[in-house]
């Protein structure tokens, strides 16, 4: 990547960052550049800009994009050691700075208004859906980050005191920032403040600042200046992601202007009532002041994906659109709006059609939601009777009621380096023994393993002065730097081991290579041990004890680990990445750090049979584990248990019932046999979905004295009634296929019955929904007659042939005879309705779904027929 230039302090190289030098890798470079005296420079060759090295914001505001080709220069008494960190750093390291960004856009229909709301002629506004949900509420404005104006006639007559008040400003604020980061947050908001307290401690901003006062102005118009002159560095960017950090430095900006003048210079919108917050831009600290409980929605005008507000409206699931362009002239303080970021609309009307269609859309999503969590409180079990555990990945104590109100069946990976990372000094026993007995107490019972820190590579710590490295991510990090820092190392296991006292609890040890290593953490537990014992303090003295498989070589000598630990959890993350010897992080070669590989999955496998040979545990805490794609080939190795982000728990042990362990094993074969990546996927591709035992017709999908008032509502309730019933995952797909072909003729069938149906991979199983109107609605029946009761059928398109469609085709001609619909008229409860359809419809048949290729023996009605086209 880099090539030598003039001396041996100069180099050039090409960016390697697809998202260019944004916070995150500026700051990995700005410390490593500053444990060295010498002058760093880096020049952005396109642009003609230059940076101090030493300064995050001086390295995003040279506006570096990907493949830009840069020169860094290094002048002063260690240049050559400088020179040679930097350099291997930027060849080595540099691209693991900058992850994939998330994708956003949810699935199915977006910018597409509803059927029902499109058949009134309801006007909407398009926006880009960043935060699933839908709100409703009263709009509130919230003005940008303003700095004020007055403050530039301030006088200024002692320089040394104007610096003093500056940097006692900043301070303050590093302190308050400092503090919130030893608090009890999430992940998101921890990062944020992380990326706050890089612009706090900026050598170029505090230069700046010094030199403005030095001139004689006084700290806030310093402050002023220099924030006004890094905000236009940094919107004059070409990158999106860099514009939007000039925001946040506008923030903290503000919060130290607060401090020098101890005045509020920006009220803080109260919010009293349910609303929809719109502003141009948000930042993200702004968004934590506003009372959570009140906010409905947030539609943003010129924020983008990467914004610090969108990634923390995203952690604290607030439905979320961005790009929605004149807002301050759509929208007024007071109206009544919608926000629906499940299709990337803003609907500025509260009509009465609106608010009932949202109303019956709101319930849904929580009938659905409920059903899922009410599901998932059960342990997750396949469709042959396999049984496989569903952990929670935290990072805080404040996720932990989340992930066990979402079923989760333990804590599988509690991720205790964030309690030492954004701070000055390393969290003491007594606080970490806190968290960790919060944690066992919100398991009750549960298992909760806590992984001792993992730092170092891309989790600096500075504190700890860990020494620069060529390679950082191959380097001095987890398990490996505790023999440099072990009473760090047994005050942290003394919390652990505090903490057992009060549940379930198991300790983690991460990046372990060796057996060594083990025998070494072990000798340190058990000093702990002796210790605790000695001064009576409780603990579980049968404490499990496992180890993090990250590093290939552990899984050849599996047999000597299973003699000393207790439990294995893979961790896909690292482990792919080093096996394939492929940087998940950087963009020429992320393809090919790919879990599907078919090596890799024979890896996977070896690695449980051999744990399982010898009678041990064995889950997986990795992002491979969090891809519902991935979950037949986890079901088919075996693994005890699988941990995932909490809200992916519920859809994840639905899916779990969904499947069989012997087709599972049967597709991982087939996957274990495949050459390449792409044979992989399409195996994954074509995983059926369908359970083999599903019933077409259940009660919950019996809608007794519905009030739906035409014909667009009486489709969608039952559709809605397959989405709670998790019949399918997408419901706007679903209807639109349902009407594709109601489009083209009425399925009113006359005597009062509709029989709309459909068929497509939107349904996850054939399905049968009935629905009995209080009130008959216009239908276009052929007889002409309006319509009082609706059975949906839909069919997977893949499985158009199965049994279930001469079942369809024995209903269809079913309804053609009087007593048959005499008897459903007159069914007064779902009971009923399923009698008459499991006696009468398949003379006593079982209802059944089946994946038998079985051609349809045919009929000669029109539903059939139009089934099979």
């Amino acid at each position: 990547m880099t090539q030598n230039a003039c001396t041996a302090a100069e180099f050039t190289f090409l960016c390697p960052l697809p998202n260019g030098f944004h916070a995150r890798p500026a700051s990995h470079l700005a410390t490593l550049a500053g444990k060295f005296t010498s002058n760093c420079i880096l020049s952005n060759l396109r642009t003609g800009r230059t940076a101090d090295m030493k300064s995050v914001l001086s390295l995003i505001a040279a506006d570096i994009n990907f493949k830009d080709q840069c020169r860094v220069r290094v002048n002063g008494a260690d240049e050559q050691a400088a020179t040679k960190a930097i350099q291997q750093f930027i060849d080595n390291d540099l691209s693991a700075c900058d992850l994939p960004l998330p994708k956003l856009m949810p699935d199915g229909q977006s910018g597409i208004l509803p059927r029902a709301l499109r058949s009134i002629g309801l006007a909407a506004y398009s926006g880009f859906p960043v935060s699933r949900g839908t709100g409703y509420g009263k709009v509130v404005i919230v003005s940008d980050v303003a700095l004020p104006p007055e403050l530039s006639t301030e006088s200024a007559s002692d320089p040394e005191h104007e610096l003093q008040r500056a940097q006692r400003g900043m301070e303050r604020v590093r302190a308050r920032v400092c503090e919130n980061l030893s608090g009890q947050i999430s992940a998101a908001e921890a990062g944020i403040l992380q990326a706050h307290l890089a612009i706090l401690g900026d050598v170029a901003l505090a230069g700046h600042i010094q030199e403005k006062i030095s001139q004689g102005r006084s700290a806030g118009q310093a402050v002023l200046e220099a924030t006004e002159f890094f905000s236009s560095l940094l919107r004059k960017s070409e990158s999106h992601y860099i514009r939007e950090r000039a925001v946040d430095l506008r923030e903290i900006c503000h919060e130290v202007l607060k401090e020098i003048y101890g005045l509020e210079l920006q009220p803080i919108a109260e919010l009293t009532e349910p609303s929809v917050v719109a502003a141009e831009n948000l930042a993200p600290r702004q968004l934590l002041h506003l009372a959570r409980k009140e906010i409905r929605a947030l539609v943003l005008e010129s924020a983008g994906t990467t914004s610090h507000a969108v990634i923390l409206a995203r952690s604290l699931a607030i439905p979320t659109l961005i790009g929605v362009k004149n807002l301050r002239q759509l929208l007024s303080p007071g109206q009544e709006v919608v926000v629906d970021a499940n299709r990337g609309l803003l609907i500025p009307e509260w009509t009465s059609p609106v608010c009932r269609y949202y109303e019956r859309e709101l319930s849904t999503q929580q009938s659905r939601q409920a059903a899922l969590v009410r599901n998932a409180m059960a342990p997750a079990i396949t469709a042959d009777g396999r049984r496989i555990e569903v952990a929670a990945n935290v990072s805080s104590a404040e996720e932990l009621a989340p992930a066990f109100a979402n079923g989760a069946d333990g804590i599988g990976l509690f991720r205790t380096e964030m309690l030492f990372a954004g701070r000055d000094h390393p969290p003491s026993e007594d606080e970490q023994f806190e968290v960790y007995v919060q944690a066992a107490r919100a398991a009750r019972g549960q298992p909760v393993i806590l992984r001792t820190f993992d730092i170092g590579g891309d989790k600096p710590v500075p504190y700890l002065r860990l020494p620069a490295e060529a390679n950082p991510f191959l380097g001095y990090r987890g398990v490996r730097i505790y023999g440099e820092h072990r009473e760090l190392v047994c005050a942290q296991m003394r919390a652990i081991l505090r903490a057992s006292a009060f549940g379930s609890v198991q300790m983690m040890v991460p990046m372990v290579a060796s057996r060594e290593e083990v025998l070494w953490v072990k000798a340190q537990l058990a000093q702990v041990q002796n210790d605790l014992r000695n001064r009576q303090i409780a603990f579980d003295p049968a404490m499990p004890v496992g180890i993090m498989i990250e590093i290939p070589s552990v899984a050849f000598v599996l047999d000597q680990l299973c003699e000393e630990v207790d439990f294995f959890s893979i961790g896909t993350n690292d482990l792919v990445q080093y096996f394939l010897a492929a940087d998940r992080g950087n963009a020429k070669v992320r393809g090919l750090s790919n879990v599907k590989h078919p090596a890799f999955l024979r890896l996977l496998k070896q690695i449980v049979d051999e744990v399982h040979k010898s009678g041990k545990y064995i889950g997986m805490c990795g992002e491979m584990a969090g891809d519902l794609a991935h979950l037949p080939l986890l079901l088919a190795l075996g693994l005890d248990e699988i941990s995932v982000a909490s809200f992916e728990i519920p859809i994840l042990k639905e899916r779990i019932s969904r499947l069989t362990i012997s087709a599972s094993q049967s597709l991982l074969s087939k996957a274990l046999a495949c050459k390449g990546i792409a044979e992989v996927e399409s195996l994954l591709a074509n995983v059926s979905l369908s359970a083999p035992h599903a019933p077409l017709l259940d009660r919950d999908l019996i809608i007794l004295d519905s009030k739906s008032e035409n014909k667009e509502e009486a489709i969608r309730e039952i559709i809605n009634a397959l989405y709670i019933k998790a019949r399918t995952n997408d419901p706007d797909r679903l209807e639109e296929a349902v009407w594709s072909r109601e489009d083209v003729y009425s399925t009113g069938l006359g005597y009062g019955f509709a029989v709309p149906h459909c068929k497509t991979d939107a349904v996850i199983a054939g399905s049968i929904g009935i629905l009995k109107l209080s009130q008959p609605v216009e239908w276009g029946a052929l007889d002409g007659l309006p319509v009082h009761t609706v059975i949906l059928l839909a069919a997977p398109e893949s499985e158009a042939n199965a049994k279930h469609l001469r079942i369809f085709s024995q209903l269809a001609r079913k309804l053609m005879n009087d007593d048959f619909r005499s008897q459903l008229v007159e069914a007064k409860d779902a009971n009923a309705m399923l009698y008459i359809f499991n006696g009468r419809t398949c003379h006593r048949e079982q209802v059944t779904l089946s994946i038998q290729n079985k051609r349809s023996r045919g009929s000669k009605t029109f539903l059939a027929t139009n089934l099979r086209e």
